[in-house]
């Protein structure tokens, strides 16, 4: 049953649980005796890792159980504002990966156990496939059917898991994993297949495990940028010293709740991106695909100049600034790009190959742009795949064309040290100001 501790000050709802393979309770724990904690959400990984560091006196925790080793230990545990609602709950099921004893040079009743966390759900996954099993049909569905056989029967979220596009059904073509692959191989192989079009380019497809149904989703990108508004967090001040209070163009619409509490940023980090990234993901695509009935090999290029103004219909336009609308930042050397490429070959038909390519641009596009770091007193409510605002009441600075904005969260942690707690978050954003003056292509 959770207790209440104090973490930031405010009352919290918290349970700790060490048990063993058979799911019995071996060691309670209260937050007091949880010296560290650190909980990592990723859009780009949908499955949870975390490190733990436990008071462990008088080596309490191996008194308490004998640990297998093999991943049959597991330990869980929920966190929660005592007035917060029940999808604000942090709450995995973990297994334990790797263990480390802090002991300490003195008494031995501060001695420490680290262990690192593994999600219990990854853990099932990671199993060997059986020798001959094969796989045809939409890729999304594939990886539904995965779900199910290994996890759970309602694991998924069926409104909200989308088949694609990319569907595995011409003679003789299967997907038939590889002797050495385990099912969490496989399936990060079927995520880099997958893709869907939609406003007519074709863009990937992310899986995520939502904590407030406890379920797995996949949804494309263009269907998590298009609904941005109703999928806000919230929204922070990057105010330094206000001395007066001032509309800022750069601003988005004013729809995120904002705290006062912990609105203002104490930091931000952002960067752009580079020389190295730009050469290395901004690139063209040459689709190399096999055609069984001809018995060849064909090639089909795809340019980044064909694609982008269609990419910027789906993730630009869908945003809003308070000055106008914003602008795509994709600034590109013309000259230098025209005739660089990337190889992408695979074993379908050439025009599937050449969709892969296409969601492949259109992501990296997004990912290797605009980064945003910020560190933040904690909430659990902060997940990775939802939206934050970035705003300022102050009288407008140079940098604002760039940090102003709504970002899409890619990576959230959530970092409990004693009675302290913080979120880290990574975003990207796709666009700048409506008054940046960039020119796309520069010859």
């Amino acid at each position: 049953m959770a207790e209440i501790f104090p973490i930031n000050g405010a009352p919290y709802e918290c349970e700790f649980q060490l048990k063993d393979d058979k799911g019995e309770v071996k060691s309670d724990f209260t937050k007091s005796a949880i010296k560290y904690l650190d909980l990592s959400e990723n859009l780009l990984e949908p499955f949870t890792d975390g490190l733990i560091a436990i008071n462990n006196p008088y080596d309490f925790i191996d008194n308490s159980l004998l640990t297998r080793g093999d991943g049959r230990d597991q330990f869980t545990f929920s966190l929660k504002p005592e007035d917060g609602e029940e999808d604000s709950k942090l709450e995995y099921n973990f297994v334990l990966d790797k263990e480390h004893n802090s002991v300490a040079k003195i008494d031995r009743a501060g001695n420490y156990k680290a262990y690192t966390l593994l999600d219990s759900n990854y853990f099932k996954l990671n199993e060997k496939i059986p020798y001959g099993k094969r796989y045809r049909g939409p890729v999304g569905d594939i990886i539904k059917s995965i779900l199910k056989e290994i996890i759970s029967e309602d694991i998924v979220d069926e409104e909200n898991f989308e088949p694609g596009d990319n569907v595995i059904d011409i003679f003789p073509e299967h997907i038939i994993p590889p002797d050495s692959f385990r099912y969490t191989d496989l399936l990060k192989y079927l995520l880099q297949i997958n893709y869907k079009k939609e406003k007519g380019l074709h863009v990937r497809s992310f899986l995520k495990f939502d904590r407030k149904s406890r379920k797995y989703t996949l949804k494309t990108l263009s269907k998590i940028f298009e609904k941005n508004k109703e999928n806000i967090m919230e929204g922070f001040a990057a105010n330094d010293l206000v001395d007066e209070v001032s509309s800022n163009k750069n601003n988005p619409p004013p729809d995120a709740d904002v705290n006062p509490y912990i609105s203002q940023l104490p930091q931000t980090n952002f960067t752009t991106p580079m020389l190295n990234f730009s050469n290395e993901f901004f690139m063209n695509y040459k689709a190399v695909g096999y055609d069984p009935i001809l018995g060849e090999h064909n090639i089909r290029e795809k340019r980044i100049k064909d694609i982008k103004k269609i990419w910027e219909k789906n993730f630009v336009e869908v945003f809003k600034s308070e000055g106008g609308k914003p602008k795509a930042f994709l600034p590109l050397n013309k000259q230098k790009k025209e005739n660089l490429f990337r190889t992408i070959s695979t074993p379908f038909s050439v025009e599937k190959s050449a969709n892969i390519a296409e969601a492949e641009m259109s992501s990296n596009l997004i990912f290797y742009n605009l980064c945003l770091s910020i560190n933040v007193v904690g909430d659990t409510k902060r997940e990775a795949g939802k939206f934050i605002d970035i705003f300022r009441t102050a009288k407008q600075v140079g940098s604002d064309k760039k940090l102003l904005g709504r970002w899409l969260v890619t990576k959230t942690r959530h970092r409990f040290f004693g009675d302290r707690y913080q979120n880290y978050l990574e975003c990207v954003k796709t666009y700048v100001g409506p008054d940046s003056k960039i020119e796309d292509d520069i010859d």
